[in-house]
């Protein structure tokens, strides 16, 4: 998604990373399925490295070539995983109206503030600590 029209009239845009208004949800429902894949993923890698075993380590993860590292190949594929599992979310800027990606779609669904107006929640920095406790 590179804009997502709100509808307050508001256009959210999403063209870089480190977005205030921008989160990845991971839902309950598929957190478990997620870390076993992450962990079949790291297990045979770290189970050769501890072997020093370097055909297990290829075995693996393929071949390298010099300018692609384990390391790099490793990153991709649990990247791949991360993709797979997340729903975006963006709070629009101007109302606060959050959209939430529905299942695998390019859909989303909106839920308004009770206070109406932009609150930062998606920000790192939102000001909301005093809810923690």
């Amino acid at each position: 998604m590179s804009k997502l029209g709100c509808t307050c009239g508001h256009v959210i845009t999403d063209q870089t990373d480190g977005l205030p208004y921008k989160a990845s949800l991971l839902r309950d429902e598929v957190e478990n399925e997620f870390w076993d894949e992450v962990h079949r993923e790291l297990k045979p890698l770290v189970e050769a490295a501890e072997s020093g075993d370097k055909a297990a380590i290829a075995d693996a993860f393929g071949e390298f070539s010099p300018w692609f590292s384990a390391a790099d190949k490793l990153q991709d594929r649990i990247s791949s995983l991360y993709i797979r599992r997340m729903s975006s979310a963006y709070e629009c800027q101007s109302c606060g109206r959050l959209w939430v990606q529905k299942d695998d779609s390019e859909r989303f669904v909106s839920y308004v503030p009770e206070e109406g107006a932009y609150g930062a929640i998606l920000a790192v920095a939102s000001g909301g600590s005093e809810n923690l406790n």
